[in-house]
């Protein structure tokens, strides 16, 4: 399983610095897939096993078994509590993905108390050892001054760590960071590049904050169909943000031009038969939510 897919990231969905509707609202501590928490009554902590206890050629099953806890249907209960064991294991023998699954786990208090600090060492430790996805991990430590002193700088310097090693969030990342100058100088073009770079690599959340550049004009030039396919794609990506916002379109500063054309998209896919009005009343609504997370 040498493919194994590097799960989660822990950012911060920073505010759009223009001052328009349609803006990124709230930090997320996101998984993939996404599941049902159930947090035991009274979580035990675990420390992670020495390395000396796990055989190398173990380590590949101690994974599978770990996310086959973790990861479940709809309507299941994960196993945190073996799930944790399972990745403490394997993060003791110095497996990266199992040292960035205990950081999450004791980032977001699954099976062990919330403990930032727990989750920045762990994050480090895997980040040290190569895994864009905890390089991006700790950029969002530092940049939210979780488990570590706030350093925007040192934000910027693991973000782009991870962009270079290919990692989309990292690159949506580093565009809020140019976007509203924290840690680096406020540069408008420089935050629609990596949204750009984002958006090319699949990032759902790049795909909606380059839309806003388009939509508005900022960074790059005014498109409103542009910005309604990148906004669009967002919301068959799954984006809760994306939902949200379409839901509130009545009240939001978009042109007409950008709600047909959203609705267009929509009857394209097949998901709505109604007028192109760019109205965004209940049919459009209902659509919306028949194209949410389509093409995960």
């Amino acid at each position: 399983m040498s493919g194994r897919v590097l799960l989660v990231t822990v950012a911060l969905l920073a505010l759009v610095s223009t001052g328009d509707a349609f803006a990124q609202k709230t930090k997320i501590k996101a998984d993939t897939p996404q599941t049902t928490i159930h947090q035991p009554q009274q979580p035990q902590q675990t420390p992670p096993q020495q390395s000396g206890s796990v055989d190398p050629d173990d380590i590949e099953q101690i994974l599978d078994d770990a996310d086959a806890a973790y990861f479940v249907d709809d309507g299941q209960t994960p196993d945190y509590k073996r799930a944790f064991e399972l990745y403490s294991l394997a993060a003791g023998a110095g497996d990266p993905y199992a040292m960035n699954r205990v950081g999450l786990m004791y980032d977001r208090g699954e099976h062990v108390d919330q403990d930032f600090g727990q989750a920045f060492e762990w994050y480090l430790k895997a980040a040290e050892a190569g895994l864009p996805s905890a390089q991006s991990n700790v950029g969002s430590m530092y940049s939210a001054g979780d488990g570590v002193r706030q350093d925007y700088a040192e934000a910027v310097r693991w973000f782009r760590r991870a962009a270079e090693n290919g990692y989309g969030y990292a690159m949506y990342s580093l565009g809020d960071m140019y976007l509203g100058g924290t840690g680096v100088a406020k540069d408008a073009e420089e935050a629609a590049a990596w949204y750009q770079k984002a958006s090319d690599a699949g990032d759902a959340n790049g795909h909606w904050a380059l839309s806003l550049r388009y939509l508005y004009g900022d960074g790059v030039g005014k498109d409103s169909q542009r910005a309604a396919e990148l906004a669009y794609l967002a919301l068959t990506n799954g984006l809760q943000v994306a939902m949200d916002e379409f839901k509130e379109i009545g009240s939001a500063d978009t042109s007409p031009n950008y709600r047909r054309a959203i609705q267009e998209l929509l009857k394209r896919d097949g998901y709505y038969d109604g007028g192109i009005d760019g109205s965004f009343g209940p049919g459009t609504q209902r659509a919306i939510e028949a194209a949410f997370g389509s093409a995960l």
